[in-house]
């Protein structure tokens, strides 16, 4: 298996159904083979029979469900752990970049990335963001200055949700992964940088779209996650060799 495509999902029953269907359209034609993993985590909508349904159609796609809320971090763990791809993609549900920009992270069939880890970003050089709340983008400024100051620096943007793993990352981040809830793509970034892998960022063009799932509670949980990375790494508790 060339690559996976990991999805988590939560009360997406209005819009995971276009994104699958835009996936699979963009797929079908790649000389690779691929999986669609989409890790329900607790929905309480009709996200998982709509998922169910469309699984019927297209033995490609496979649901996982963790019938409780555990939070994105979990699900997104969870998703990569059942991946078997040799690159695994996280995607998000709403798939606020447009499919076209995938070319950027793998530019052709198997023109295989020089790095180990390429992560979209809103920030970088290059990247382009549609009707973007003034709060919102004023909240990831906030939360990345954060990041750097008490994390790491080097990453502009550590929580846009498109990133590419190659298998041995995968393998030896996601079993360390303790933060479930939306701050985990920087404790993702942090184990990667203590792993020494390498790590590109590349500008994307994003589009905000409207039913996040990142609230006021959610928002200030993830600051306070950013420094229990931080102590979880200076009580030892990441198991941590070196690649």
């Amino acid at each position: 298996m060339f690559l996976s495509i990991i999805i988590p999902a939560y009360n997406e029953s209005k819009r995971i159904i276009k994104t699958l269907d835009t996936l699979v359209d963009f797929l079908t034609d790649k000389n690779f083979n691929w999986e669609i993993i989409i890790v329900d985590d607790g929905s309480k909508d009709y996200t998982v029979k709509k998922i169910l349904e469309f699984t019927t159609l297209n033995q490609r796609v496979k649901l996982i469900e963790t019938n409780e809320n555990f939070g994105k971090g979990n699900a997104v763990k969870v998703g990569m752990m059942e991946a078997i791809g040799k690159w695994c993609f996280l995607c998000d549900a709403d798939l606020s970049m447009p499919i076209n920009n995938f070319e950027k992270f793998i530019p052709n069939d198997f023109n295989i990335p020089k790095y180990d880890i390429v992560i979209g970003s809103r920030e970088a050089t290059g990247s382009i963001r549609y009707n973007e709340p003034f709060y919102r983008h004023i909240y990831g400024k906030i939360f990345n200055f954060f990041v750097k100051i008490f994390i790491f620096s080097g990453i502009n943007d550590t929580q846009c949700g498109f990133k590419l793993f190659n298998k041995k990352s995968v393998q030896m981040i996601f079993p360390n992964l303790l933060i479930k809830g939306f701050a985990f793509d920087v404790e993702v970034l942090f184990l990667a940088k203590k792993l020494d892998f390498s790590i590109h960022e590349i500008g994307i063009e994003w589009h905000h779209s409207s039913g996040s799932k990142v609230h006021l509670f959610n928002g200030l949980k993830a600051f306070m996650d950013v420094l229990n990375i931080r102590i979880n790494y200076l009580k030892g508790k990441y198991k941590l060799i070196v690649k």
